[in-house]
């Protein structure tokens, strides 16, 4: 029995350290993708506010006063839009 249980706890203990190894392994792996992946979601978001803010100010500049009105709505459509299924994919 003894060594039935000493059999067992190094083969769980040899268990946890092939799992921590192959967990590392992966996030190393795993690791310059998900930064490459963050850096360009920030990127993203910073050029859509960009896109953003400047056809709120071209709107204001072509003398439409409810410049703010017209982003809210255009906001209200694209968010339905990104909501809606593609059947297609």
């Amino acid at each position: 029995m003894l060594t039935e249980s000493i059999t067992t706890e190094a083969a769980n203990d040899g268990i946890d350290k092939v799992t921590e190894a192959v967990r590392k392994a992966m996030r190393d792996v795993l690791k310059p993708a998900e930064d490459r992946l963050a850096k360009l979601s920030a990127k993203t978001a910073v050029a859509a506010a960009t896109a953003m803010y400047l056809n709120v100010q071209t709107i204001a500049d072509m003398g439409k006063n409810d410049a703010v009105e017209l982003y809210q709505e255009a906001r209200k459509k694209a968010a339905a839009y990104l909501k809606e299924r593609d059947d297609e994919e």
